[in-house]
């Protein structure tokens, strides 16, 4: 699969996960409670399941950053600005892009056992 699209199916992935799927009630409570928080972490992520044929490492990490990450904001307040919490999700997600097409036959490497959109061939 080549860069552009990959990238596209990602941050669609992104863009899905953290705001169409997460509901008002995650959004309001999701700072007051780390149960919460894990639900709002797995249906972010669950997106990169169905849809970006992520390796079971990359989903973990996914998973793991982002249960950490929002807390930043939500909880803790260290982060006021929405764009800093999305810069730090576009980090982790470039990053395991990076490590993709830099070893693709990797724990990070995409992988074509698991279910997802796929463009061209």
């Amino acid at each position: 699969m080549d860069v552009l699209s990959l990238v596209l199916i990602w941050l669609a992935c992104h863009f899905i996960g953290d705001f169409a799927f997460q509901s008002g009630w995650m959004s309001a409570n999701k700072g007051k409670s780390w149960e919460i928080n894990a639900y709002h972490a797995a249906t972010y992520t669950a997106v990169f399941v169905l849809f970006a044929r992520a390796t079971p490492a990359a989903i973990a990490l996914i998973f793991i950053t982002h249960f950490f990450i929002d807390p930043l904001k939500t909880r803790y307040n260290l982060i006021k600005p929405i764009w800093v919490d999305q810069a730090l999700h576009f980090i982790v997600i470039f990053a395991l892009l990076a490590l993709y097409f830099a070893f693709p036959h990797s724990l990070f490497g995409m992988s074509d056992a698991l279910p997802g959109v796929t463009l061209g061939k």
